[in-house]
């Protein structure tokens, strides 16, 4: 495809993620979209035959970016830390200090599931997929730290913790618009890590904030 046509693809997808999460999928019109553009419905038809084809382009490109997002963070947290706990610890505080400075107005994962059944099986697979994966990559994390710190609550299951901090994340966009609170969805992600410091008695002298002191310095540098 010629750049030219690709910016445009992007330029469709960009005006479609904003209105959807204003306005929701069903209450988006091709037209909207068209409009928000800056393009004709010839042009938008050119690149998507349809409503449901660009819904589903979306959500791909959306998975695609909240994949190399989780991987990319918790490969730095693995070079900040060296201590599977620690790990865990930084990825979340890395992911307070993106969501403190871009303050995103929306999650398609959630905008989606809210009207699941406008979607195909193709699309819903998309973000079961993107779910999946943090749950394994973050709850994977936290079942290597369950070997070397025992957590004070009997029978805690480290992919459920991972599956609450999603649920913390994808909740706090609720909260963060209907407050209209820029910062909320970092303070809830830090009262979650707080949480889990407590969970397996890290928080202390020698720590700051359950992370190692080299650590939170190499942390604070980096920002």
């Amino acid at each position: 495809m010629p750049r030219d046509a690709t910016e445009t693809k992007q330029r469709i997808l960009d005006a479609a993620k904003e209105q959807v999460l204003e306005r929701g999928y069903a209450g988006t019109s091709v037209d909207d979209i068209q409009k928000a553009a800056g393009i004709s419905r010839g042009t938008f038809f050119y690149h998507f035959p349809s409503k449901d084809a660009l819904a589903r382009a979306l959500i791909e490109r959306h998975a695609e970016e909240d994949h190399e997002l989780t991987e990319s963070l918790m490969a730095r947290a693995e070079k900040l830390a060296s201590d599977p706990l620690q790990q865990a610890l930084v990825f979340l505080a890395l992911h307070e200090e993106m969501l403190g400075d871009i303050g995103p107005e929306g999650c398609l994962f959630a905008s989606y599931s809210y009207e699941a059944g406008l979607f195909d099986d193709r699309t819903h697979a998309l973000i079961t997929g993107a779910l999946e994966h943090w749950r394994q990559v973050l709850g994977g994390k936290l079942a290597e730290a369950m070997e070397r710190h025992e957590p004070r609550v009997p029978h805690t299951d480290p992919y459920l913790l991972a599956d609450l901090a999603a649920g913390v994340l994808q909740g706090g966009f609720i909260m963060r618009r209907a407050l209209n609170d820029r910062g909320l969805m970092s303070a809830h992600l830090r009262q979650f890590r707080s949480y889990l410091e407590l969970l397996f008695g890290v928080s202390g002298p020698e720590t700051t904030g359950g992370v190692d002191r080299a650590a939170a310095e190499a942390l604070t540098g980096a920002q």
